[in-house]
């Protein structure tokens, strides 16, 4: 399994793209700025996306995904999240007024379909099994659980202080687990609020978390980058502890 890192940014900016990964050349988990790092090749072979949540940042790809490969796509993109997430497309972004509504066209074949999931549930697409985690953040999200049959990896969404996750990932024991840690230990309030973690708070949390695997922080807000990876290795010393990084690809 492969898994390329296209963003994974908590904003924008040069050298910067949000969060957008690509597994296989085929599914991808989010769907944002980081997609137009591919060429158009790469968005064609694309046959499924997970999404964690509606906000822009993991969503903002699609739409321009769909306009750009919509003359040359010869299989429709399947698209699968929470019931909330589905109807916020349909709501917000597919609605004739922000963007075309892409599950009506072409006509007869349209080039998107919505798929729900549900926290629990586990879905097989492209030779992957991918379980839904819960998420904490305040609009509904999800994390994911992403299972070839050989190896596995965790990716927790935005997130924030989360007790329902660990049991979860004490069973599953993955590979490597992608965590959302967006602010630094001074604006924990704020951290709490918007649904992220801080290095404090990631500690309290992976006290809970029994597997032995290498962390990626996701998510990093850009100019706190270094200062919030460094206080994270400071709190959890034990642990292989690394900023996830835009461009980089990682082999299972």
């Amino acid at each position: 399994m492969k898994l390329e890192i296209l963003g994974c940014s908590g904003g924008i900016g040069k050298g910067l793209k949000t969060t957008t990964f690509l597994v296989d050349g085929e599914l991808l988990i989010d769907a944002g700025t980081g997609i137009e790092l591919l060429d158009m090749a790469q968005m064609l072979a694309i046959r499924h996306l997970v999404i964690s949540h509606a906000h822009i940042d993991h969503i903002a790809g699609l739409p321009l995904m769909l306009a750009t490969i919509y003359d040359a796509h010869q299989h429709p993109i399947d698209v699968y999240a929470l019931p909330e997430v589905t109807q916020a497309l349909r709501e917000h972004i597919f609605n004739w007024t922000l963007w075309p509504d892409y599950t009506q066209l072409p006509e007869q074949a349209p080039i998107l379909r919505l798929h729900e999931i549900r926290v629990g549930e586990q879905i097989e697409l492209a030779g992957k099994r991918i379980t839904a985690l819960p998420a904490h953040h305040p609009t509904p999200t999800v994390g994911y659980l992403i299972n070839d049959g050989q190896a596995s990896f965790a990716f927790s969404g935005d997130n924030g202080v989360n007790p329902a996750l660990w049991p979860i990932l004490n069973r599953a024991k993955p590979e490597l687990l992608i965590i959302d840690v967006s602010f630094t230990d001074d604006v924990q309030e704020l951290a709490t609020l918007s649904g992220h973690l801080t290095p404090s708070q990631l500690a309290d949390e992976l006290a809970q978390f029994s597997h032995d695997c290498p962390i990626r922080i996701t998510h990093l807000k850009p100019g706190f980058e270094q200062q919030i990876i460094d206080r994270c290795r400071q709190l959890v010393p034990d642990r292989p502890i690394q900023a996830l990084l835009h461009g980089e690809t990682i082999d299972f």
